[in-house]
């Protein structure tokens, strides 16, 4: 019953995001002023980063961007990165064009597939807030200000609006599909940050291969959220999903997504091809890690025996 009612969820929440579309489209013509910080000087500039590619670029992405640049705590930049194989600013679609009239910024790199969200920004601004966010939701205006009032009551942690938990049977980690999808308001036991779901990372909470960009290539090509899942793991990193709160992302592009199973990563790592259950065992293997490393991660130091 449960599953039930999550699914008629998304099929409202999706309805909704068409149905926006129209409106953001009128809004973006009629913009005015600009959508990043330039009042508040920061000692830490909160550094909002996406990725996109494809088709997407034109379809979807102007209206995630769009809702970026509309925060009541404005962003002191919103960076998309592109790929410089594909993308240069002559090619770049009308209305991401005026977006960045009114405060993103548009960079190109290597083409680093879902990587292109953190590495960049990771890489450039070690010393920075990096939200990450994906290309194909409508972020409500509190986005942003929840991850940084959590962060301001604790800044030793990686945040993020949306997890999943690990399980085990037996002392052993169950496959991914078996896992406890989408939990909120948790900070202690096992979490699985997904950070298109909006995740506020800090360089120095990572382990040293965060941004090793061979070995994130070999072991995990098409799982950033597996990576940098394990990169905390080995940081010993703590992390904390926010509370619920309906209509904090509203998806724009499901239907499109559930009639075209190629366009997106979760498709390849989910289900019968299992890709992400393949990439955890190679980090697993790699890392010398236990399932009980994993069991007993993100808990107190004073209840983690394995620490002891």
């Amino acid at each position: 019953m449960k599953k039930f009612y999550h699914k008629i969820r998304i099929i409202l929440l999706s309805t909704w995001g068409c149905m926006i579309k129209p409106y953001i489209d009128f809004r973006i013509k009629r913009m005015e002023g600009t959508g990043i910080n330039t009042s508040e000087e920061r000692r830490r500039k909160v550094i909002v980063s996406l990725t996109s590619y494809g088709r997407r670029v034109k379809d979807i992405l102007p209206y995630t961007i769009y809702s970026l640049l509309q925060q009541d705590y404005k962003p002191d930049a919103v960076i998309l990165w592109l790929d410089f194989d594909n993308w240069n600013d002559n090619n770049l679609p009308h209305q991401i064009k005026l977006l960045q009239a009114h405060g993103l910024t548009v960079r190109y790199c290597k083409d680093l597939r879902s990587y292109k969200k953190h590495v960049p920004a990771l890489s450039e601004y070690p010393e920075d807030l990096i939200i990450t966010t994906d290309d194909d939701f409508y972020y409500a205006k509190d986005f942003v200000c929840r991850l940084i009032s959590a962060f301001k009551s604790d800044p030793n942690r990686i945040y993020t609006h949306r997890a999943h938990r690990p399980t085990f049977r037996d002392g052993k980690l169950l496959p991914y599909d078996k896992w406890n999808k989408l939990v909120y308001n948790l900070s202690d036991g096992p979490l699985f940050p997904t950070t298109g779901g909006g995740c506020l990372f800090q360089r120095h909470l990572l382990a040293d291969d965060a941004l090793n960009e061979e070995l994130f290539k070999q072991f995990c090509p098409t799982a950033d959220d597996v990576w940098f899942y394990f990169m905390t793991i080995i940081k010993k990193t703590r992390i904390t999903v926010l509370p619920f709160k309906e209509g904090t992302m509203i998806p724009l592009d499901t239907f499109y997504q559930l009639n075209h199973k190629g366009s997106s990563l979760q498709h390849e790592n989910r289900g019968k091809l299992s890709l992400n259950d393949k990439q955890i065992n190679k980090m697993m293997e790699h890392y010398n890690l236990l399932s009980s490393d994993l069991e007993t991660s993100n808990i107190p130091l004073i209840n983690c025996k394995l620490n002891k």
